[in-house]
């Protein structure tokens, strides 16, 4: 594979980003640096909410960028520092955006209310990484089915390419419009996709999910009190959660075919983590070392991604981008074991790698630090 030549960044034109050949755990790919150590400009709008605060904490320590800009609906003009517990960030919070002074935005935003702004920052050329689920889905009228809303902006659809590093890392690299997956649906993909795309399971799959509260976003609401919360877990979402839709749409991709999917989320009382449980069934003659093999060989090609010998606990990722995986098998049925962050691996750290790969960074460039709040 030889070296290509120069390339152009969309967001700053001008500057010439000269490739070099790295190759992580056998895995070709082409790394790029910003010029005479540009830093890339970065703004989080919605930095104030839990996958936001995230985002903010991450980039303010990335090595190759330049944090210029906190946005938020509340607390405008006030320090970051005074509003997040912990930060040591001094910018003052704003309501809105120059979009020509940064390189990338990354939207934590409600559901359509990044799709309405993407337009005009993709105009300016800046690169959209956003966070909601205004572009994990490719069909409309899916979105409209499971958001209750038409799109805001259907023709962007096709443009946006879904933020699993894993998945679409190729992709990532020329994406101006980038979609970081939900919390549920990277775990369930982990699980579910090596063993689909080397055709060793039935293409029906039954995956039981368990989340912390973070995962409901900062917001007060009742549901999510400790009063209501602790000392109890219950399952939700059993007639269809909205992230399967998306669920769906990427494990067809990754079958070439439709996808029966069983999947069951529960609420556990715990503040962040996710324990996907997915119950696979082989073809007949597909042994208990064939499908670990599929997944060692999956999880060699992402310095995020580790085979672990027992099914991981949830506490063993906390803070970090790190999936634990275990590929384990009972009485004939492989079981495959994902713990993530939601807040990290399941959101603000995807956003991270993502943005990574887009711009030619080390993968692991901002990710090595944990963000522990909450």
């Amino acid at each position: 594979m030889g070296i290509p030549p120069p390339r152009r960044t969309g967001a700053r034109a001008a500057e010439i980003v000269e490739p070099r050949l790295h190759n992580y755990a056998g895995w070709p790919y082409t790394l790029s640096a910003m010029v005479h150590g540009t830093p890339l400009r970065a703004a989080v709008v919605g930095s104030t909410g839990y996958i936001g605060m995230q985002c903010t904490a991450l980039l303010a320590a990335h090595p190759d960028v330049e944090l210029i800009g906190v946005l938020a609906r509340s607390n405008t003009g006030k320090r970051y520092r005074d509003v997040v517990p912990g930060s040591t960030i001094d910018l003052t919070i704003e309501d809105s955006l120059d979009p020509g002074a940064a390189d990338v935005v990354v939207a934590a935003l409600p559901h359509t209310v990044a799709a309405r702004r993407a337009p005009g920052w993709l105009a300016h050329g800046v690169t959209v990484i956003d966070c909601s689920a205004d572009f994990r889905l490719h069909d409309p009228a899916a979105y409209a089915t499971w958001y209750g809303v038409e799109h805001p902006t259907p023709d962007l659809l096709d443009e946006a390419v879904y933020a699993m590093v894993e998945l679409q890392r190729e992709r990532l690299a020329g994406a101006n419009l980038i979609a970081v997956p939900g919390c549920y649906p990277t775990a369930t993909l982990l699980a579910c996709t090596p063993a689909l795309r080397a055709g060793l399971i039935e293409h029906d799959v039954v995956v039981d999910a368990k989340s912390g509260v973070s995962g409901a976003g900062r917001e007060a609401k009742l549901g999510n009190s400790f009063s209501e919360v602790n000392e109890s877990v219950h399952a939700y979402g059993v007639a269809g959660h909205r992230h399967k839709s998306e669920m769906l749409e990427q494990l067809h991709d990754a079958a070439g075919a439709d996808v029966r999917l069983t999947f069951v989320p529960h609420l556990i009382p715990m503040t962040r983590g996710i324990l996907a449980t997915a119950y696979l069934r082989p073809l007949p003659g597909v042994t208990a070392a064939q499908v670990h093999q599929v997944y060692a060989d999956f999880c060699h090609t992402s310095p995020f991604l580790e085979l672990v010998d027992t099914p991981p606990a949830t506490k063993s990722v906390t803070g970090t981008n790190r999936a634990a995986i275990n590929a384990g098998w009972q009485d004939g049925v492989a079981v495959i074991t994902v713990a993530i962050d939601n807040l990290g691996k399941g959101g603000a750290g995807q956003a991270v790698h993502a943005m990574n790969v887009r711009f030619g960074f080390d993968e692991t460039a901002g990710l090595e630090t944990r963000a522990l709040w909450p």
